[in-house]
C-alpha cells in the first residue's frame, strides 16, 4: 500500500499556526530537501534511516512564520493513496 503527503501533493492546505504569535505558517518545503543524502551536516545513514521510518506515517515539512521569521518542523500525516 502506498501513501502520499497531502501537503506535498497540494491536496490539503497548511492550517498550522505559529506557537508564538498565532499567525498562519507558510510551507517552505520538505525537511528531506534541506537535509538530503548529500548534506554536509550528517551521515547518509542518519538520513536514510529517518526517511525510511517516517514513510508510512507521514512527511515532515519546514514551515516559516511570516511575522516572527521563525522556522519550525511540522509533521503531516500521510494519506492512503487511492
Amino acid at each position: 500500500m502506498s501513501y502520499i503527503c497531502p501537503l506535498c501533493n497540494g491536496i490539503a492546505p497548511l492550517t498550522a499556526t505559529c506557537p508564538d504569535c498565532g499567525h498562519v505558517l507558510e510551507n517552505a518545503g520538505k525537511k528531506q530537501d534541506y537535509v538530503g543524502p548529500y548534506s554536509p551536516y550528517g551521515s547518509a545513514d542518519q538520513y536514510t534511516s529517518a526517511s525510511t521510518a517516517q514513510a508510512p506515517s507521514g512527511c515532515e515539512h519546514v514551515v516559516l512564520c511570516p511575522h516572527c521569521h521563525e522556522a519550525y518542523i511540522y509533521h503531516v500525516n500521510a494519506w492512503k493513496a487511492p
